[in-house]
């Protein structure tokens, strides 16, 4: 192995350190945002473990590309140095360019997916309302029948002259 291929897996490592800090911290700060009563919040430290073992599946997948598999002492020590240097420099370019990300993507396709409800849910109301509007006349009828078949007796004494008295 080169000096050169040590010194380009060093900076890989480094970097992947910086990615590595950048994605947990992203996922801590989404889980943390969600409401207190969803299944994402009350599982947000399994859900961390699971993130954890996929970068640490993606790191090793980053080192079978560029060393065959090989695993030297200080790959895991420039990963930790990568969390370091993102903790103290990168940090806020990182949250900045969250922020911006938010603002000009997420947030638009959240209004226009809100306008879209809304507005189905105003068409769905207003053909309702029409619906209701055509068979208010049969309603009546029908609650006017419902009152007939649900009394006990019928009242069908038309003449009062042929009919027995009850007691």
């Amino acid at each position: 192995m080169t000096l050169s291929l040590q010194f380009f897996t060093l900076l890989l490592m480094t970097l992947s350190g910086v990615l590595v800090g950048a994605i947990i911290e992203g996922t801590r700060f989404i889980t943390d945002n969600f409401p207190r009563r969803s299944l994402i919040f009350k599982y947000r430290i399994a859900l961390e473990i699971l993130v954890w073992i996929f970068l640490g599946i993606g790191t090793f997948y980053l080192l079978f590309n560029v060393r065959d598999g090989i695993w030297r002492i200080y790959d895991p020590l420039a990963q930790i140095v990568g969390i370091l240097l993102y903790e103290q420099f990168f940090q806020p370019v990182f949250r900045l360019a969250g922020r911006i990300f938010l603002r000009l993507v997420v947030q638009p396709i959240w209004f226009i997916l809100g306008l879209i409800v809304t507005i189905l849910r105003k068409i769905m109301h207003f053909i309702l309302v029409i619906i209701g509007v055509l068979l208010k006349p049969f309603r009546f009828l029908y609650q006017k029948i419902w009152h007939l078949a649900l009394q006990k007796k019928p009242n069908l004494r038309y003449n009062k002259k042929y009919t027995k008295k009850l007691k």
